[in-house]
């Protein structure tokens, strides 16, 4: 099966088919560098890097472009209210940007080219643009006539009649129409300038991307990828320049969600941004401490591509808890490095149950790169394996961070950097279930199951938490200073073996107790034929 994806521009899902037979090119808009990284310049290099990811899996070579946009108008803002060079500026924020991505293991870009590098071929490019009569020159530099391209708007199905100026462009009467964007902009003082036959200046906004594309990709390439906000003004400019230079340009438009919080987009002009504490739990670099690298790309390809990602505390949390359980389930597969090909995998020898969960996971990438699918199939191995003998479980087991790996999960370090981020989200957690095991240890105790009372007690101990019974009362505290690294697992793998036994003890009572007292902070049991498990939702049940 060839892998389909979905167009933006034509609306509908369609085989990949590479221009260059074996190789498909990729390019992904970059980070305007004038300030911290927030989650939403993570966002497309994690998603696309899957892609490729998946892409390469699938026998093509991929060549993947990710630009850095280092002249814009806010880099040389910036510059002039700080007194600082905007070159220095551009280089700090790109750094910073690199970092993040060499942390989130993003290995499949080829390129982060700068605009300020290819500034004499966007000079050209625009001159081709005014020697073919689709670019004018304005009171302030050189803009691109929309009305000379037929079919402007395409891509977001906007009509010219009805077409407002983009964003990054000023209406004057200098303009032939309001929505003409700025190619080239005459130059200003305090702001950097480029010599060009058309004055001194800088380039504008969508021309950088047109040109760096074809420079490093050719006139014509496959894949084009950016954020939803981008389709316009930049996405749809980009197609008009690029076409009116004679260019057949990208070949399949692909765009990924963008960023909310309760149902709504979260954006610089947010009024909740203005709240520091809001606005923090946005920042990359925050993000990824308090998480962890591996839970933010795992968070990121738990829903489909083309999805809102919904960016609250509780959501990450659970992702980053419930990929630590699933690490830790892996044990030693997870440190081990060996890295396998999908044709390895595909060839490898599996019990009927595995090779279906093998082809799941196969199709639900095949189907426009659906790793929300993908997750659920590796969340189904993972449970399944917990109730297999040992060979079987192996099996299993190896099979779910093979075919984690090739979306970039599973690394070795990961248990390291998960434990490490979520040090306080844990002890508070820790805390918060030994308070109400201990709650359901006096109820068992009223009820006289002593051996699950015993139970309980004896788990928190072995996890390293220590009870103290208060002389005469039926109450109890737990000290969880001196806990084991892995106690919360510990603690609810024991709980759960309790309420079996008190089950089968016909004491439903105490059962219950423990099943609503977990609820109660988040903790929720899921009852099957292969037995239970639980499920860390924060936020209540």
């Amino acid at each position: 099966m060839a892998i389909c994806i979905f167009d933006t521009l034509t609306r509908e899902m369609s085989p990949l088919e590479p221009l260059t037979p074996g190789q498909v090119k990729l390019y992904v808009c970059g980070p305007t560098v004038y300030d911290d990284c927030h989650i939403g310049h993570l966002m497309g290099p994690v998603l696309f890097d899957a892609v490729a990811r998946w892409i390469r899996a699938r026998g093509y070579q991929v060549e993947f472009v990710n630009n850095i946009t280092d002249i814009d108008d806010k880099i040389i803002n910036r510059s002039i209210e700080s007194g600082e060079p905007w070159d220095s500026i551009a280089q700090r924020y790109t750094d910073q940007y690199l970092k993040f991505l060499q942390e989130l293991n993003i290995e499949t870009i080829t390129s982060h080219p700068r605009c300020s590098e290819y500034v004499p071929q966007m000079v050209a490019f625009i001159e081709d643009l005014i020697r073919e009569d689709k670019a004018y020159l304005a009171n302030d530099g050189v803009y691109f006539d929309i009305q000379k391209h037929e079919g402007y708007g395409k891509l977001t199905r906007r009509k010219l009649e009805d077409m407002q100026a983009g964003a990054r462009v000023q209406t004057q009467s200098s303009l032939r129409h309001p929505a003409d964007f700025a190619l080239w902009k005459n130059a200003k003082p305090e702001e950097p300038s480029w010599e060009s036959p058309f004055g001194p200046g800088r380039p504008g906004w969508h021309i950088e991307c047109s040109v760096m594309s074809s420079e490093l990709l050719g006139q014509a390439f496959d894949l084009h990828g950016g954020g939803d906000d981008l389709k316009f003004p930049h996405h749809e400019n980009e197609i008009a320049q690029s076409e009116a230079h004679g260019d057949a340009f990208a070949n399949t438009w692909m765009h990924t969600g963008l960023v909310q919080y309760g149902g709504q987009k979260v954006g610089k002009s947010d009024p909740r941004m203005q709240d520091p504490a809001f606005r923090q739990q946005f920042q990359a670099r925050w993000l990824l401490d308090t998480y962890g690298a591996p839970a933010i790309r795992f968070f990121l390809l738990r829903s489909a591509y083309r999805r809102p990602v919904e960016i609250e505390p509780s959501t990450l949390e659970a992702a980053r808890t419930g990929l630590m359980r699933m690490v830790k389930s892996l044990g030693e597969l997870a440190e081990d490095k060996e890295q396998v090909t999908l044709d390895q995998i595909q060839e490898r020898a599996l019990s009927d149950a595995n090779a279906a969960h093998r082809e799941n996971f196969v199709a639900a990438m095949d189907n426009d790169f659906s790793s929300g699918e993908a997750m659920a199939v590796l969340f189904s191995l993972a449970q399944e394996a917990r109730t297999q003998s040992a060979s079987e479980k192996e099996n299993s087991l190896t099979l779910v961070r093979d075919l984690g790996r090739l979306l970039g999960l599973f690394q070795p370090g990961d248990l390291e950097l998960l434990l490490a981020a979520g040090k306080g989200s844990q002890t508070e957690l820790l805390e918060q279930v030994a308070a109400a095991l201990l709650e359901v240890r006096a109820l068992a105790r009223e009820q006289k199951s002593f051996d699950t009372a015993d139970a309980l007690r004896d788990a928190l101990l072995q996890a390293g938490i220590s009870v103290e019974d208060e002389a005469g009362q039926k109450n109890s505290s737990a000290n969880c200073h001196a806990a084991q690294s892995d106690a919360l697992d510990q603690i609810l793998e024991a709980a759960l073996a309790a309420r079996l036994a008190a089950r089968a003890a016909k004491d439903f009572t105490t059962a219950d107790g423990l099943r609503d007292a977990l609820a109660g902070i988040g903790i929720n049991i899921m009852d099957s034929a292969d037995g239970s498990s639980w499920m860390h939702s924060p936020g209540g049940a």
